[in-house]
Formats: structure tokens, sequence, C-alpha cells
């Protein structure tokens, strides 16, 4: 028999020794019974009064009882806690008032003892589990009647309700539910494909998040490219037997044919757009790529490109000394491009568990944005051609390389890979402090998403992601601890919006905010001191005389 079953076994009597065995009741006792007035109950909104000696905490799941006038079986009700509030007459403002002008005295019974004094709760139904051992959850159908039971749910059922794997080898495991430690939070494999955004604020644990979702993919045998702006993954890299390149070392370079037109122009110095300097410099770069597309060869060079810029300078007659030469220096200057050389050998890199760094650190943004779009660009090619597993490509800080901008190509290819990449075989997980500045186009395509605390004024440009996140949750964000964020997803990856604690990761974090105090400590200065300390120590300065 389940344990839902166990519990509606007896239908006579609601008495927490016969629900359930006794090394069960403290898990499963009786919260409270529903309660009937002008809001309550409905499918919106049901409130229950809570038992004296019982609690709970915004975002907690609870259980009630549901009995449907045609149904031979009840069931229960899984439902959220909004909020929770005390019912007291005898501190209502003109019984304190009173109070407070006669000497009365404020002693009365409290709650358990008092008939006036009670608590209650307001829940948000979510989902209807059957109570005759059926697998599975509805949409609620069944209204719970006044007076009906209210219990702590086990963690079997919310994960069920909630959709995740029950078991967290199955999936990707993430951690705890913020209110309900027993609930263990794993999402499916699937979630990776339908993309991930980690949103929050500066130190609220979002690269601990990425760092640990990494961990994650690394033991199902995902491949990953990792944009690292800041060099928070360096050391997890390594940990995870991946390899950490540096854009223009270590062989790690990209081809001048896989960049657009638009890369190359914004990538060639003092280039105004619109005169002929750019017309021909654009022309002749598209037809060395026309060449590689019909095979007739497999890359080019600066030096391949400077070439035909002379070339097809009489065809466009832009062979004028003021056009054709300035053109040419202006390609050439690109050799100062460390990053541009033969193409890095994706294929045999990305192997099943792979794990590819590239540190960013100290890059400017201009190249930045080119290096984002040639990498998406070639790993989209390479999915669509089958000729790489299914692999995850994550930007850090992806404002910067991702804006509302039309004209960025990084926007674009980004853009394309949220919006077809999963049916390439490629998914996204992109970080940001700033959601306000990402393109939108981008932001609504990232199906699962957490939410660390975050400004508020940065709120706004999440709205439409939150999902079911009731109102409470969305208000509370700014105020959550570090290492904790709101979960929010589609049907198929995160059924109902949720607070979760991240667990803790195996590699080391290579985002955490440096001690600077144990810096100074370190070169002498034994912590605060007091003015008159480091006045004492100083020679009394020397005052001059005017006269």
């Amino acid at each position: 028999m389940s344990e839902l079953a166990a519990i509606t076994a007896d239908d006579s009597q609601f008495v927490e020794a016969e629900l359930l065995p006794p090394d069960d009741q403290t898990a499963h006792r009786i919260l409270g019974t529903v309660i009937s007035d002008q809001s309550s109950p409905t499918f919106e909104e049901v409130r229950f009064r809570l038992h004296p000696s019982a609690a709970v905490s915004p975002g907690e799941f609870v259980s009630i009882e549901a009995v449907r006038p045609d149904a031979a079986d009840r069931s229960w009700v899984l439902a959220r806690v909004l909020d929770v509030h005390e019912i007291n007459p005898h501190e209502d403002p003109q019984s304190a008032t009173v109070r407070d002008v006669l000497p009365f005295d404020s002693d009365y019974a409290h709650e358990g003892e008092s008939t006036v004094i009670y608590r209650i709760a307001r829940t948000e139904p979510v989902e209807e589990l059957p109570a005759n051992g059926q697998a599975g959850t509805t949409e609620v159908r069944t209204l719970p009647p006044a007076g009906a039971i209210v219990i702590r749910p086990s963690a079997e059922q919310i994960s069920v309700a909630m959709g995740f794997p029950s078991d967290p080898n199955e999936g990707i495991h993430v951690g705890n539910l913020h209110n309900d430690e027993r609930v263990q939070v794993t999402l499916s494999p699937g979630a990776v494909q339908r993309h991930i955004l980690i949103v929050g604020g500066i130190g609220s644990g979002k690269s601990y998040t990425r760092g640990v979702i990494g961990e994650e993919l690394h033991c199902l045998g995902v491949p990953q490219v990792n944009l690292d702006v800041n060099g928070e993954m360096v050391n997890a890299a390594v940990e995870l037997g991946g390899v950490n390149l540096e854009p223009g070392r270590g062989g790690f370079t990209l081809p001048l044919g896989s960049l657009t037109r638009e890369d190359l122009i914004d990538a060639v110095a003092g280039v105004n757009r619109g005169t002929n300097i750019e017309t021909l410099i654009g022309y002749s770069f598209d037809v060395l790529r026309r060449e590689i597309q019909r095979g007739s060869r497999s890359a080019f060079s600066v030096d391949d490109l400077v070439t035909e810029i002379e070339n097809q300078a009489p065809n466009l007659n832009m062979q004028a000394a003021n056009t054709l030469r300035p053109a040419q220096q202006r390609v050439k200057a690109l050799e100062r491009l460390k990053y541009i050389g033969p193409r890095f050998d994706w294929v045999s890199a990305l192997q099943p568990g792979a794990f590819v760094n590239i540190d960013c650190r100290g890059l400017l943004l201009s190249d930045l944005r080119i290096i984002a779009a040639a990498v998406a660009r070639d790993l989209q090619d390479l999915a669509r051609e089958k000729k790489i597993p299914f692999t995850v490509l994550s930007i850090d800080e992806f404002h910067l390389v991702a804006p509302s901008d039309d004209k960025q190509v990084s926007t674009q290819v980004l853009r394309e890979i949220a919006r077809i990449g999963r049916h390439y075989r490629l998914g996204l997980i992109l970080t940001t402090q700033s959601p306000a500045d990402v393109d939108r186009s981008i932001l609504k395509r990232l199906l699962t998403r957490f939410v660390h605390s975050i400004e508020p004024d940065q709120l706004d440009s999440l709205r439409g992601i939150f999902a079911d996140a009731p109102a409470e949750m969305v208000r509370g964000l700014p105020k959550l601890p570090q290492g904790t964020c709101a979960l929010t997803g589609v049907a198929e990856t995160v059924r109902h919006a949720t607070i979760v604690d991240v667990r803790r990761r195996v590699t080391h974090h290579g985002g955490a905010t440096p001690d600077v105090w144990a810096d100074f400590r370190a070169r002498g200065w034994a912590g605060k001191r007091s003015v008159s300390d480091i006045k004492a120590d100083r020679p009394e300065p020397t005052v001059q005389s005017d006269v």
C-alpha cells in the first residue's frame, strides 16, 4: 500500500496516531483544517487554520483532502503556501490602545488554549494527486471542502507533482527545496536541451550554480564549451579533466573564414560604414567565403584577403589609391588579432565528458563579441552536420555578447541557437547579472531559469519568465540569501516555480569575492586601528610660521 493510500485508509477518523505508523507521525503530522469564508476555498486559493503545534512557511507545499461528489475515492490537492497571518482580537488596535491608557493586565490565553487566537495560512492549489495508489498528477479538478484536513505531503509526492526524477542520478541534481530539505531538486536531463538561464546580482551565487550544473552535465557525459569572462571556471575545468584555452594561445585560434562579413567589419579598425573601403573589404571577403562553401578552398588567411581585395577592386571600379591601399592596410592590421589563425579542432575536442573552458579575461569587448559569435557559429555548423555529439555552449555575463541590439552578430547567432538549437543538438547556458540589457528574444527562449537575488529594478526585465511563481515569491527575490534561487520553467522542465537551495560544489569555485582584508593583514596591517593610536605613531607635524 502506498503512503498516500495509507493516509486515507481509515475514512472515519483523522487522528494522527491512526493515520500513520509512529515513525512517520512527525513527517506527516496534521497541519490544520480548511476554513470557509468569502474568498476560500476556491480553485485559486484555499485557506486553512493551523493546528497550534504546526508551522508552515511561504513556498512550502501542503496536501489538502478533497472529495468529489461522484468519486468513490478521495484525492489530495497539493497546494503552495503563500502567506500566514495570525488572528488575535486581544491585539487589535483598539484593545492595544485601551491597555496603553488604562492599567489593564495584558495576560491572556495563547493559541491552543484560547478559543479566539489562531493562525490562517493562504495556499494556492497547483496539482491534484489521486489517493487510490495511481501514479501521476492532474490539474486541480476537485474543490477542497471546508473542514478538510491539511497534512504535510511526502517528499515523493512533491517530487512527482514538480516533475522531478525520483533518483538524483537520473538527472541534473541541483539541490533541495528551500523550505523542505527532504525534497531533492533534480531536473530531467532534457532540460538542458531547452536551454538554461541563470541570473542574479553580484555575489548572489549565480556562477556557483553554473558550476554545479557543469558538474552534473559532466557526470552525464555532456560536452561543454564555456566562454569564461571572469575566470570563474578555470579551476573546475582542470578538476573535471578538461582544458583551459586562451584565444590566440596554445593552438586556440579562429579562422578568418569562420567570421561573417559583419564580424570582419567590426574587427577591422578605422572603417566607416557606407564607404567604398567598407564595400571593397566586405565584397572581397564574401568572394572568399563563397569559395569555401563551394569547396574550392578550405580556409583563407589575412594575406589571402589582402590579395583578393586587389583582385576585386577593378571589378568594383574601386582601384583608386585612396580606396584600394587604405582597404588593404586596414585588413593587414588584422594580424594584430592573435586569435585569428587555423581552425580549432572541435570535432576531436568535443568527445563525451569534454569540458573546454575559453579564458576570456582581459579581452576587449569587441574581441569578446567576435570570439563568441565565431565559436557559436562553429558549434552550430558542426552540430547541424552531426559531426559532434550534443554539446552545451555556456557564456558568462552574456549581456556583454548578446545585448538588445540587432546589429550585433553575436546577438544574432545566439538568437538563432536559442530558437532552433535543440533541433541541432546544441544547448545554451547563459548567465548574467543584468537581464535588462539582454536581447529579449533570447531571454524568453531559455526555458529553465535560476533566478538568484537581484536588484528590484531588474525584475521588470524578467516579467514573463516567472511561469506560475506567485507575486509573493517574486517580491521576495531581492531578499534571497546567497546560494538560494527561484527555479521556474515550462511544464516539460519545471512544472511549478519553487525556491531552491543549491547544493555544495565538488569543484573549486573561481568566482568568489577575494578577501582583500587578508591581503592587508599579510602586508602587516593587523586590523582596524583607532585614529588616536595611528596619530600616536606619527610624529607631530611641524607648523611653519607665516612670519
